[in-house]
């Protein structure tokens, strides 16, 4: 709380600061001209070329659309604008400060803007290799998820959705995996906010999101350094449209069903009859007989089946299984802008029902977002989304079970098969309890304040909290572990927090029409705590209550444990973008990462990373050829880090192991901490925790070479990429000998070499 109380008050002083400088930097305030640059829906265009006609001085719009420039003589002054897929402008300024333009689409098309890290760039000034994914058919997809929606829509990014379970993460790579036991998932940004590993991002309601890209190369994504070793991916929220106020509801519902009949057993008589077969060759006595088998189960023959005597023909897959699982999505939006102020608002209340009965996920979201211009140079933004969630398990049912048994016994109880039968989909389903809660809260501000036109400094501060509770009863009937146990219940508790703070300054200008300069420095901490508590308890008296009296367990047999984690990341950043006369792009990026969860002597790593582009279009040799709307030549290399692993493993740990010893359980605290189970229901246990004090960052160094090519007024263009990785250093658990007293070990050994190549084709 200090760490952050601290900087909290630091955020406040550094306002009060800028509010001071005002003063200091509004030199010739009457030569200030602001204004806001849209397309003729009303939406902004970043990326903007601002010049003075007959003057030096220029600017480029911000990702808002909005420019500010001081001129000559307000008068008589006029702006020229340019941006591809518009047609050029001249504006007379004719004595205002503040302007509204309204530019006009070319026949060629819209140029994308594109965001990246710490800022935007024009897709066409690009050094590195950006995929940008079209959001509109997103819009209409109800997900529990963004990244789930993300597969096949652009090249190089890979998404599994490995379960169809609801409220199910998904498995996201880009470029695939280049790590053995460290992290492999891509950092997924949202309005800058770094919000960790992709693959399970609720938090996010689809219907909110404006664009999204993906930085793939070292050149684009080495801005974040460790943390987008794996590649980037860049979600922008919706923001509202100058000038107007609207409310929008969006409804979605969705039927699933299954493509087609599961095989199973539908004729009972072919069943039995092979079955009989089938033990008769293996040596074994034919089972449907009509006589009671040994484990106490009546098994018709073969002729009573055929003639119908046998009640009962179970169809256990329309017992297990839903008809038509129906998925809901409700989204109520209300945004509303002005010159000083535009903020948006948005809930979403998704559900997602399951194949099986009663597999169910629900979520409510909420999503606020403010901007509010305090003065001309000085604008701050407020976000804060909201997301509780709610996951019953009860996936997995037995729908193979065999059908000439039935729901309940004669005596309306449910018909075992034997003491021992836990696969009775209907009393697991009505006795067993497996529920989850979590609840995710992220706040975000971010503030700006221009100090020239060409000089702009932001500082944000971010803080995520989650907690999840999950609930677990397995009684003494119907479960394999609630019966070995004579009743199991369980309630664990994950609590997690990160606070982020950056500092950067960014500088661009243009001089004399033929050198653009870009540059971004800046200072970012990350402090991330996760705490965890878990409480069991077996062998209860009564199970009225389920796991919510444990202690009506066994005293002796109760289950406590609990963990706490705390890691930093201190990083510095830079980045240069120069461009001379339109034709030839450079990029350099660097970031030194201190991490807390290496050694003394490894804690810290510098990262760089370079690229250069070339548009070819613009030669007068390509231009005379008078085919290509763009032709461009892209190459880069980089080099970044990954400390996906858990904290403290440079450093010894100590444990404790339960035992039986003389009739009565015994703890045992010494080095060495579990790490894992083997064996059969894993009853051997791992060990590790034998400090590596060398043990030190991760390392990937990737090279890629690019091609971007437009025809036809842009309805044919295409990308292509050839990319390839070397990480080296790799994090890894190494298996130790039995005589060291410890059976795992983290150590950086090996290397991988991934490669490939990426074409995208559209028109």
């Amino acid at each position: 709380m200090k760490k952050r109380s601290v900087v909290f008050y630091a955020m406040w002083i550094f306002l009060l600061l800028t509010v001071s400088m005002q003063n200091v930097f509004s030199q010739n305030q009457s030569n200030r001209v602001t204004g806001i640059v849209q397309d003729p829906s009303g939406e902004p265009i970043p990326g903007v070329n601002i010049l003075e006609q007959g003057t030096q001085g220029g600017t480029i719009t911000n990702v808002d659309g909005e420019f500010s420039l001081y001129v000559e003589n307000p008068e008589e002054s006029v702006l020229r604008l340019s941006f591809i897929g518009f047609k050029p402008m001249e504006v007379e300024i004719d004595g205002r400060s503040q302007l509204e333009i309204v530019m006009e689409e070319d026949v060629l098309g819209l140029e994308e803007v594109v965001v990246i890290g710490y800022g935007s760039v024009k897709k066409s000034d690009l050094t590195g290799a950006v995929g940008t994914i079209d959001v509109e058919p997103l819009q209409n997809i109800p997900a529990n998820s963004v990244d789930g929606l993300l597969q096949g829509r652009t090249a190089g990014l890979q998404v599994i959705n490995s379960s169809q379970n609801p409220g199910a993460g998904a498995t996201v790579r880009v470029r695939g995996g280049s790590s053995l036991r460290g992290s492999n998932s891509p950092l997924i940004v949202v309005d800058g906010f770094p919000m960790g590993d992709a693959g399970d991002l609720k938090q996010i309601n689809p219907a909110d999101i404006e664009s999204i890209e993906v930085l793939k190369d070292a050149s684009a994504s080495a801005i974040y350094g460790s943390r987008g070793a794996n590649g980037v991916i860049m979600v922008t929220t919706r923001k509202a449209k100058t000038g107007e106020t609207r409310i929008s509801i969006n409804q979605q519902t969705t039927l699933s069903e299954f493509t087609s009949k599961l095989n199973l057993w539908r004729d009972p008589v072919l069943m039995a009859q092979l079955n009989n077969e089938s033990r008769i060759n293996g040596g074994f006595p034919a089972q449907y007989i009509g006589e009671v088998s040994p484990s106490g189960i009546y098994y018709p023959s073969v002729g009573e089946l055929a003639a119908g005597e046998w009640p009962h023909n179970t169809r256990w897959d329309d017992i297990v299984f839903r008809d038509s699982p129906i998925s809901n999505s409700t989204t109520l939006n209300i945004s509303s802008s002005n010159d000083k102020t535009n903020f948006n608002l948005s809930g979403n209340y998704f559900t997602d029902k399951g194949v099986y009965i009663e597999d169910d996920y629900s979520k409510l979201n909420y999503n606020l977002n403010i901007s509010h211009n305090v003065f001309d140079n000085l604008k701050v933004t407020f976000s804060n989304i909201l997301t509780s969630g709610n996951r019953n398990n009860n996936g997995g049912l037995a729908y193979w079970r065999n059908p000439i048994w039935p729901v309940y016994d004669e005596n309306g109880d449910y018909f075992l098969t034997n003491n021992n039968d836990f696969g009775h989909p209907v009393a697991i389903t009505e006795n067993r309890l497996n529920e989850s809660k979590t609840l995710d809260v992220l706040s975000f501000l971010d503030v700006q304040y221009e100090m020239f036109p060409f000089l702009t400094l932001t500082s944000r501060m971010n803080y995520k909290y989650g907690k999840s509770i999950s609930d677990q009863y397995s009684p003494k009937k119907y479960t394999q572990t609630g019966t070995f146990n004579n009743g199991y219940g369980a309630i664990n508790n994950w609590q997690g927090n990160v606070f982020l703070s950056e500092t950067f300054a960014s500088f661009d200008k243009t001089f004399n029409d033929l050198h653009y300069l870009d540059i971004t420095a800046g200072y970012t901490y990350q402090f991330d705590e996760v705490r965890t508590s878990g409480l069991a308890a077996v062998d209860f008296v009564n199970e009225s209550l389920l796991n919510q009296n444990l202690a009506s367990g066994d005293p002796e047999s109760f289950q406590i444990s609990n963990g706490l984690t705390e890691s930093e990341l201190v990083s510095g950043i830079f980045r240069v973008n120069y461009t001379l006369n339109d034709k030839y792009l450079f990029t350099f990026t660097s970031r030194a990462d201190g991490s807390s969860k290496f050694g003394e002597n490894n804690k810290w790593a510098f990262f760089p990373s370079g690229g250069i582009s070339w548009k070819l279009q613009e030669e007068e040799f390509i231009r005379q050829l008078n085919f290509f709307d763009q032709l461009k030549l892209r190459t880069s290399y980089g080099i970044s880090g990954n400390q996906g692993i858990s904290a403290y493993q440079t450093l010894s740990r100590y444990g404790t192991s339960k035992y039986y010893n003389d009739g009565s359980w015994a703890t045992a605290i010494g080095p060495g901490v579990e790490v894992g189970r083997t064996g059969q229901s894993g009853i051997e246990v791992l060990w590790g925790g034998i400090p590596n004090p060398d043990l030190r960052w991760e390392t990937t160094a990737q090279a890629n070479i690019g091609l971007d090519m437009s025809m036809f007024n842009s309805r044919f263009n295409l990308t292509f990429d050839y990319y390839e990785k070397h990480t080296d250093d790799l994090l890894q658990e190494r298996i130790l000998t039995p005589s060291s007293g410890y059976d795992r070990m983290w150590v950086n050994n090996g290397s991988i070499v991934n490669k490939g190549v990426e074409l995208t084709l559209d028109g």
